[in-house]
């Protein structure tokens, strides 16, 4: 009888450190990037941790549904990062590697592989990790700013709280802080304005949905495109324009757009990528070509 095989995992390309594997596929750990490549290595051992040779091993991999403040799913058409090959067999040190090929989404996944020997003995194992990024960090300032969206404002949005969607990356939170500061000190604004999406916890794509499943709203979108379309990587937020109600309701005062906007770029912001959304500025501190769509 063999024992479950172990695995170790070092990165190729665009990569992280890979650490030890989540639990209950929630604590997001390791985290590989977004459309990166990394390889990894599998080993099949006996009883007595000895590696078996020319083992045959078979691998499947998949997704754990509503992670990261994804709730438009589960659907047939979820992204999922892709693993090479499905089947082989081990070599004369008992080992097999595969290549992970991650998507786009930012999400909780698996990778199950399980090993057989020449007498027809087999042990499965599972891999979890996520794909996202590690260096985001809750950004919220009651003092200057009201949260509003989702269900804290929205109600019934099938958005969540939107405590999942305000993750910057350290510099951008202390830009778009600043940035407040500036736009109360130098263009006579009003303090508290209205902030809302940011990034997700892990960032990745924002919203993901399946236009064929009805998961999408507005059904403009794209399936699997997000509408927010540079909220990524941590490095945009959006803040409520003057006259937005929903601002006004949560006791906040919307912003003079394209004030907050000359703000936004007196602390950094990239001029091309700052919108004026209509109902509220997105600020941008980041090309977000820069970061995988």
């Amino acid at each position: 009888m063999i024992k479950p095989f172990s695995t170790s995992v070092f990165p190729a390309l665009v990569a992280g450190w890979l650490g030890t594997s989540i639990a209950a596929a929630q604590s997001y750990s390791p985290q590989l990037a977004p459309k990166s490549t990394y390889y990894q290595t599998w080993t099949c051992a006996d009883a007595n941790g000895k590696a078996v040779p020319y083992a045959g091993f078979s691998f499947t991999n998949g997704v754990f549904f509503y992670t990261n403040a994804h709730y438009h799913g589960p659907v047939s058409a979820e992204p999922v990062s892709t693993i090479s090959p499905l089947y082989g067999y081990t070599d004369a040190n008992g080992q097999v590697q595969i290549t992970i090929t991650t998507d786009i989404v930012g999400q909780a996944e698996f990778i199950d592989g399980t090993c057989t020997d020449a007498y027809g003995n087999h042990v499965g194992s599972e891999y979890d990790f996520a794909v996202g990024y590690g260096d985001l960090y809750y950004n919220d300032h009651p003092s200057i700013w009201v949260k509003i969206g989702g269900d804290d404002t929205g109600g019934g949005s099938g958005h969540g709280t939107t405590a999942y969607n305000r993750y910057m990356t350290s510099q951008a939170a202390y830009d778009l802080y600043y940035a407040t500061l500036d736009y109360f000190n130098n263009y006579g604004g009003v303090s508290p304005v209205c902030t809302n999406d940011m990034a997700l916890y892990i960032g990745g794509k924002f919203d993901v949905c399946n236009d064929t499943e009805n998961h999408c709203s507005p059904p403009t979108f794209a399936p699997w495109a997000s509408p927010h379309i540079a909220h990524d990587r941590g490095t945009a937020a959006d803040v409520a324009g003057a006259g937005t109600q929903q601002c006004t309701s949560a006791g906040g005062i919307g912003v003079n757009i394209t004030n907050f906007l000359a703000a936004c770029v007196d602390k950094g912001g990239l001029a091309q990528y700052q919108k004026n959304e209509g109902n509220h500025a997105h600020c941008q501190f980041a090309n977000p070509n820069t970061f995988p769509h």
